[in-house]
């Protein structure tokens, strides 16, 4: 298997396994991979380290490749930032990870998301970019170019990447098998993130349950106890989504051991790197679920806006709940409380009767 059969598993993006499979043998220090949320970024960043670390430039079935997409390989670190941005102290901590010996690996890679967000920390990550050691590669990840990454940027290879379309994603979900009706849901329901679509398809109750979101503006009321059971039943799904991820989290710790071996590391290490991975996750996938539902519901009003004829006073409504639903979306980002905070926004937008 090569760069490009890793990268097949991204649609759209096929080109770039080209430009970089000239990298694999001798790569750069740094990396600099731009593109839209959710154009495979992140995905492409670990296909470029397993082709990098693993004894056949990328082969996805090995242990070292294997480890890479559970983020549990000792020398390859998925950065994730604590805040609602990459702080100071923490790009000192970045700094340090790049100046600490491999495990056995030709190289150490240290992947960095959301770079937009860097803010006042660029600086304090500019100088190790720059003079990185010999065996350090970093690969920073940004959904688009903010002024603050010009420096950091023009130290490293730029890599940028195409937004996909639906109909790219809906052909990407036909070629891998699914069901055209099902490919079209969950295209629909995914409010066109690939990553999202790939979830849906293969799961029906969660298409179901998801589905809510979509039918929202419909089901909306001035009466409070019709808005809280909607809420109830919107955190109800987020909740089995939780549950199940907790399921797959306690496989992932019982095949442990092999993967230990197999890695020539010890258990307590890589445990300690599961259960730190286990409990980011756990963190993140409420906001995540919800974020995911508020972005179609905010589509939904999107769309009305397109619409032709649309009285003066329904088009100030739509771009009224519009703002109002992404004020909600940038909420969640603070750990606020879910239930008061989706009680208070459908409450303030349009029902069905207005």
């Amino acid at each position: 298997m090569s760069l490009a059969d890793l990268f097949e598993r991204i649609p759209g993006q096929s080109r770039l396994a080209g430009e970089l499979e000239a990298h694999v043998q001798q790569p750069k220090n740094s990396y600099f991979f731009v593109g839209p949320h959710d154009a495979g970024v992140l995905t492409a960043a670990k296909a470029f380290a397993k082709a990098i670390l693993c004894a056949d430039r990328g082969c996805g079935e090995c242990q070292s490749c294997q480890a890479i997409e559970q983020d549990l390989h000792p020398d390859v670190a998925v950065y994730e930032r604590s805040g609602a941005a990459l702080t100071v102290s923490e790009a000192r901590e970045i700094t340090e990870m790049a100046f600490r010996s491999t495990s056995g690996s030709s190289y150490q890679v240290i992947i960095v998301p959301e770079m937009e967000l860097v803010g006042r920390a660029a600086p304090v990550l500019l100088k190790s970019v720059e003079e990185p050691p010999i065996s350090t590669i970093f690969l920073l990840l940004a959904s688009m170019e903010v002024p603050e990454l010009r420096t950091l940027m023009s130290r490293s290879i730029v890599v940028k990447f195409d937004p996909l379309s639906e109909e790219q994603i809906y052909q990407y979900l036909i070629m891998r098998g699914h069901d055209p009706r099902d490919a079209k849901d969950a295209v629909r329901l995914s409010a066109g993130r690939w990553s999202r679509a790939v979830e849906l398809v293969g799961n029906p109750e969660l298409r179901e349950r998801f589905s809510l979101w979509e039918e929202l503006p419909g089901l909306l009321s001035k009466d409070i106890s019709v808005i809280i059971s909607l809420v109830d039943r919107l955190i109800g799904a987020v909740t089995l989504m939780e549950e199940r991820r907790k399921k797959e989290q306690k496989k992932e710790t019982s095949e442990l051991n092999e993967m230990a071996k197999a890695l020539g590391v010890s258990r307590a290490f890589l445990g300690d790197k599961l259960e730190e991975k286990h409990k980011r996750e756990l963190r993140r996938i409420r906001t995540t679920e919800l974020r995911a539902g508020l972005l179609l519901l905010e589509m939904h009003y999107r769309n009305q806006l397109l619409l032709e004829g649309l009285p003066s006073g329904a088009l100030r409504a739509d771009m009224d709940a519009i703002r109002q639903i992404e004020d909600s979306q940038s909420a969640l980002v603070r750990n606020c409380n879910e239930f008061l905070l989706l009680v208070a926004l459908l409450s303030r937008l349009p029902s069905k009767a207005s």
